[in-house]
């Protein structure tokens, strides 16, 4: 598999008209950062303290890694079944990531947002971009490593849950982690994934005082 990365494409016209008919009172919260920074992981430990927030399941024409479930951690589809999400205007944005496409279904986004109710997007850099033009109000959380070991620690988090990975594409996606990192000042805040404990307890605490805020 080549990794390649492009440019979130834009939503279509229903769903830029659907997300600015969607309420303000319910709280979009996107959290991405670099591949291999742990983002399902800190999302999961966080997710007891943020009880009213659902999360957006992402589509992938990736495939399926070992202990992944439809539905849970993405909705899996085939390269047809992405383009005709596409044509049919279901997705929020979309892009090229890794040589794999991913995108968010509008549906259930703006359908939370329309109920009042809080969703999460737990999405790469590329993405966040066009949600925060899509939702101004959104808020914006993105997960570093530890800057001394940053490298490090993305390989073999990289290499843990996908141990075919050539050494090519490994190196791909290391070096697209600069270019990502330059996007934080796009971001409401940044958290440091030291332990997971310590992230998943900033990602509460910034969450709770955005909704006093609102």
């Amino acid at each position: 598999m080549t990794s390649t990365s492009s440019a979130p494409r834009a939503a279509g016209k229903k769903a830029q008209q659907n997300s600015a008919n969607a309420s303000a009172s319910g709280l979009l919260l996107v959290l991405s950062g670099p591949s291999g920074v742990g983002k399902d992981t800190i999302w999961r430990a966080a997710a007891p303290c943020l009880p009213t927030f659902k999360r957006a399941v992402t589509c992938t024409t990736r495939v399926r890694r070992e202990g992944e479930e439809e539905g849970v951690n993405y909705y899996f589809v085939s390269e047809t079944e992405f383009d005709r999400l596409i044509n049919e205007d279901q997705l929020l944005e979309w892009a090229h990531v890794h040589g794999c496409r991913y995108g968010v279904p509008a549906g259930p986004v703006v359908e939370a947002l329309n109920q009042n109710s809080d969703i999460v997007c737990v999405i790469d850099v590329q993405g966040a971009q066009r949600i925060r033009s899509l939702f101004p109000i959104s808020l914006l959380v993105f997960l570093t490593p530890p800057e001394d070991r940053a490298a490090q620690i993305l390989e073999e988090r990289i290499m843990s849950r996908d141990s075919e990975i050539d050494r090519k594409e490994l190196q791909d996606r290391l070096a697209r982690v600069q270019w990502e990192m330059e996007h934080i000042p796009l971001y409401d805040h940044t958290i440091v994934n030291d332990t997971v404990q310590n992230a998943a307890d900033q990602l509460c605490e910034i969450v709770r005082q955005e909704k006093q805020k609102r």
